[in-house]
């Protein structure tokens, strides 16, 4: 790397730092104003509870912060002339700007990987910190169907990978035919399987006789079902808000097409996670097509209010459509996908003007 590019991207790493920083801090003390009355009693949750509300900021934060640093930085150079200098030196706008894309892209990659971890259920965790008091949740009165079984869960904890109050009832899907209820107070997932403990087995006998009973009831201490169908998936498939990792939504999305299930909101969560964030690199490229040669051309503070409300305009439509994605409302190709792909036209348009000029 050049000393010029180390100096460009030194500026303008600093810049996104300092708003980073400053824009999450305004959202966290926000928030917890919205929480006050909420807020819990214990010193160590009260830090988790910032924490994890710091680390759901940066999902809307972050694509924000590497725009305006952009903004930014292109105003200190046009203010102190140094942008009109690096020009009459020999320097090109694709030079001059190449650092900074290169930059945004390096991030936004490394967030939409941070995506693919517990990262990505920080939402999750304030909501559980204001709403239950303790971090280890759990969902309760769940029916699902699953290959050829219908299964009931009382409770079950995704966290601890253990449910409560579990009935599976296996069918024959051939004869359309009920096999058996098996119902257990307590059952583990280990080892891609789920184990019930003190398993209740009752069997339906296919010969009815008169005088003798259909139903064959016995005990086994452990009894395997379900395999692949592991708690987070089946967590992800009821959650409103949509809060889930790249991986869990694969998987979700997986075991719902196995099932002829509706993957819509699953896939709107996914294509967000992993799609959304390119919004800044791409917004990037084309703001540079508006930047003057010399401070002398325009007016700046007339400029860098037009960029910020462009950028904070497009956000929030492209923003607002993930969301109504989400809720069901769109579908997640046409309402992500699509408009990511014309943004990702004009910034190629606008790269094809700039290396140009």
């Amino acid at each position: 790397m050049s000393l010029f590019s180390r100096y460009i991207g030194l500026l303008y790493l600093k810049y996104f730092f300092y708003l980073f920083v400053a824009l999450e801090c305004f959202f966290v003390a926000v928030d917890s104003v919205k929480f006050l009355s909420s807020l819990p009693n214990s010193a160590n949750l009260l830090i988790l509870l910032l924490m994890y509300d710091f680390m759901y900021a940066s999902q809307f934060i972050l694509p924000l912060s590497l725009i305006l640093a952009q903004i930014v930085l292109i105003v200190v150079l046009l203010k102190n002339s140094s942008f009109t200098a690096f020009l009459a030196i020999g320097y090109s706008k694709i030079q001059l700007f190449m650092p900074l894309f290169t930059l945004s892209f390096f991030i936004t990659l490394l967030f939409i990987a941070l995506n693919a971890t517990p990262f990505a259920y920080a939402k999750e965790r304030v909501d559980l910190i204001i709403n239950q008091g303790f971090i280890g949740n759990y969902k309760n009165d769940l029916f699902v169907k699953y290959n050829n079984s219908y299964v009931y869960f009382q409770k079950i904890y995704p966290l601890l990978q253990t449910a409560e109050g579990i009935i599976v009832y296996e069918f024959d899907e051939s004869h359309h035919a009920l096999l058996r209820i098996i119902e257990s107070q307590k059952a583990i997932f280990h080892n891609d399987e789920w184990t019930l403990q003190n398993a209740t087995i009752t069997s339906l006998d296919d010969n009815l006789q008169i005088g003798k009973s259909p139903l064959k009831i016995s005990q086994e201490e452990t009894y395997t079902t379900l395999h692949n169908f592991k708690p987070k998936i089946l967590e992800n498939i009821y959650e409103k808000q949509g809060n889930v990792s790249i991986i869990d939504a694969y998987e979700a999305i997986t075991l719902l097409e196995e099932q002829n299930a509706n993957t819509q909101k699953v896939r709107s969560s996914l294509y967000s996670l992993l799609f959304f964030p390119l919004f800044a690199p791409f917004v990037m490229i084309p703001l540079v097509c508006f930047v003057p040669n010399s401070s002398r051309y325009t007016n700046l503070s007339l400029m860098t209010l037009a960029m910020i409300l462009s950028v904070l305009i497009t956000w929030g439509i492209f923003f607002s459509f993930s969301k109504l994605s989400i809720s069901g409302f769109l579908q997640p190709e046409f309402s992500i996908l699509v408009p990511l792909g014309i943004l990702f036209l004009v910034s190629l348009f606008s790269f094809y003007r700039i290396s140009k000029t």
